[in-house]
């Protein structure tokens, strides 16, 4: 692990630690417990199911963005998006984004700087869909003033991570582009040693140039959060909390906001305490509030580790009978 990794996975555990620290001075352990005790278990069972449909409809969409470069099946989709969010929740500083990207490489044999390209357009799909939370919310209630920057930093994030990646898809595919012309003004000197790695890059980009797909990806992502934020609201439904049937626009907005601040392997604490933040915004008191935080980073926690964990072993275990399977098949040719 590079310096500037390690460093940043001691701030995120750092921070965490701080995030658990502050919950448990509001709420006692012992209220912790009691609100988590009342909990109806039959609704975080369909909120895990529900949080495993949203990441079936997340490996779709992924399809949706390869489709220019590659057609990958559902499946293998599936399943390196799962273990790539099982290295989310147990590595520091996002590395498992690099160790989705990896996986699905090496079972298509495509370049992984290809594959990372295409995660990052979904990584654009996401921000879009919170800057578009954060504008429905404030259609029901007014909120403070950090509340509305957080959204114009969304939305300026993705603008301006949208125009880079149009740049360089414009500038490697239409090279007589104005994108190519600014290129070009880069010394050849400071540009040459990084120009098989972005081409590469690039070609994971090829879907802004296929209207088609980028519409499809764009109605996946839809329906991937609608099921997504249902969650929220089956996680209330196991505690007894009526919220409205807006409230995930603004949860959703808040909690991932939260988790792209630097945090522990897993997002511990950073993840309840957004939940606290947003439902304070809704009248729900403190103690209610950090068991909800809880329960609902069960439902996301506990699909990732049993599917995610399955695929990991069961790849890994493939990988090494695979090499034996292929001697007992030559064996028996020079044989016959």
């Amino acid at each position: 692990m590079k310096r500037g990794q390690l460093l940043l996975g001691i701030v995120g555990i750092l921070l965490s630690a701080a995030a658990v620290f502050v919950l448990l001075r509001q709420v006692s352990a012992h209220e912790l417990a009691r609100n988590l005790r009342r909990a109806n278990v039959a609704w975080l069972i369909a909120g895990c199911a529900t949080t495993l449909l949203s990441y079936w409809l997340r490996a779709v969409r992924w399809g949706e963005i390869l489709l220019p470069e590659a057609r990958v099946p559902p499946g293998r989709l599936f399943s390196a998006t799962m273990v790539g969010f099982l290295a989310i929740n147990t590595l520091p500083a996002r590395l498992g984004e690099l160790v989705r990207a990896y996986t699905l490489a090496r079972m298509e044999r495509l370049r992984t700087t290809t594959v990372l390209g295409s995660v990052v357009i979904e990584r654009i799909f996401d921000l879009v869909a919170l800057a578009g939370f954060w504008a429905l919310s404030l259609l029901f209630a007014p909120y403070p003033a950090w509340f509305r920057w957080s959204g114009y930093l969304t939305i300026g994030l993705s603008l301006i991570a949208t125009g880079v990646l149009w740049l360089l898809h414009s500038a490697h595919y239409h090279p007589g582009s104005r994108a190519a012309r600014f290129l070009q003004l880069i010394p050849a000197r400071l540009f040459a040693p990084l120009e098989r790695p972005v081409a590469s890059f690039t070609a994971g980009l090829r879907v802004f140039g296929r209207p088609n797909s980028l519409l499809s990806a764009g109605a996946t992502t839809v329906a991937m959060w609608l099921v997504s934020g249902s969650v929220f609201l089956m996680t209330a439904k196991s505690l007894g909390l009526n919220l409205p049937l807006w409230s995930p626009f603004l949860l959703a907005f808040i909690v991932c906001v939260a988790i792209m601040v630097p945090s522990s392997p897993g997002f511990i604490g950073v993840l309840e305490g957004s939940c606290v933040v947003g439902l304070a915004l809704l009248g729900v008191d403190a103690s209610r509030a950090l068991a909800y935080g809880v329960l609902y980073h069960i439902t996301q926690v506990v699909p990732v580790v049993l599917v995610g964990g399955a695929y990991a072993i069961f790849g890994h275990i493939g990988m090494r009978l695979e090499p034996a399977v292929e001697g007992q098949i030559e064996e028996g040719r020079r044989k016959e």
